[in-house]
């Protein structure tokens, strides 16, 4: 395995649409210190974006990674299925490719546990006290979407300290990002907060590009990561045209966040410690385990200026369903075709 570098700048691009000139971390820096290879996973990264705007199949994505990433990753990639963001159904190339490929013909939903999470999920969201919520699908599993009202958004970042205090993130990890874009010239100047979650995409190239299936998507419309599974290569934090991923490196806040002597994480469900969590990569999951209290994320729940609202996007009579058809509505960089469950309102 080998770690190459040069001077061409790589990484995720600037959010030009928003006039933010900040600049995600690029990507050469994030893959410098990781054992597997920089120049493949800058370009799984970019080819996993073409899948997302549909410009590559995701069997032509494989059929072209199929034997690097065997050298690269061996059993973990071999003992996997390879994911499909442009299928609808199951995540997962054609039966047929596979079998003349290097890796597990069998579905992505059996190595994931995908059924039983949404089971999970389903049975539970039943009891959410949210009126939005409560309004499900025929099988009782929502399609969980975020609203973001940037008129409302006053820039107090109490959602950054919310999830930051709910999820525990180690330190340079937030997942509750809010940029700001200034307006206009001086006396005459006004400013627009822009929180920026993940996006919990319906066509992830984070889910494209992992070459060990640890990341995938919930049929509730969650992205999620196996952090059993995640090896650590950082190759989704390329992937994902929003900077919304981050890494794990195993920093702690001294005697913060600390119960019977260990940093207790409630993620997805499962109560995990500090040590669980490091050396994989993180996101945001719209905080999954409240979720499946019936409670809303705790950045919603906090919001001061009732800025941000959550529910189901596939019930047309939720409120964010009918927030995502105003006109004044509109998703983060809609050219990469990642069709996110994220929308905002000018």
């Amino acid at each position: 395995m080998q770690s190459n570098t040069n001077d061409e700048t790589v990484g995720p691009p600037l959010f030009t649409e928003l006039g933010i000139d900040e600049e995600i971390e690029d990507g050469r820096d994030i893959l410098s210190a990781v054992d597997y290879d920089t120049n493949l996973g800058i370009s799984m990264g970019q080819d996993a974006r073409k899948v997302s705007e549909g410009e590559l199949s995701s069997e032509r994505f494989w059929e072209k990674y199929d034997e690097k990433a065997r050298e690269e990753f061996g059993v973990d990639y071999e003992n996997t299925p390879n994911p499909a963001v442009d299928h609808t159904q199951d995540q997962t190339i054609d039966e047929e490719v596979a079998e003349n490929l290097n890796c597990d013909s069998c579905s992505l939903d059996s190595v994931a546990g995908h059924e039983n999470l949404t089971t999970n999920q389903a049975e539970t969201s039943e009891n959410n006290t949210q009126e939005d919520s409560e309004n499900t699908d025929e099988e009782g599993t929502p399609r969980w979407g975020m609203v973001i009202d940037l008129q409302k958004c006053v820039g107090c970042e109490s959602c950054t300290t919310a999830c930051k205090a709910e999820n525990r993130t180690p330190p340079g990890v937030s997942y509750n990002v809010v940029m700001e874009r200034e307006h206009g010239d001086f006396p005459n100047v006004t400013r627009t907060h822009v929180p920026r979650p993940c996006l919990q995409c319906e066509n992830p190239p984070c889910v494209q590009v992992c070459p060990v299936t640890a990341t995938y998507k919930l049929d509730n419309g969650i992205v999620t990561i196996d952090y059993d599974r995640c090896i650590g290569c950082r190759y989704c934090l390329i992937a994902c045209p929003y900077g919304a991923r981050y890494f794990d490196f195993g920093e702690d806040y001294e005697d913060e966040f600390t119960i019977d002597g260990e940093t207790k994480v409630a993620e997805y469900g499962k109560e995990r410690t500090r040590e669980d969590t490091s050396g994989h990569a993180m996101k945001c999951n719209y905080c999954y385990h409240r979720l499946e209290r019936g409670e809303e994320p705790a950045c919603v729940e906090t919001c001061i200026g009732d800025a941000r609202y959550i529910g189901d996007l596939d019930d047309p009579d939720s409120d964010v369903a009918e927030m995502a058809n105003e006109q004044r509505a509109f998703q983060l960089r809609e050219d990469q075709g990642t069709n996110p469950n994220m929308y905002y309102l000018q």
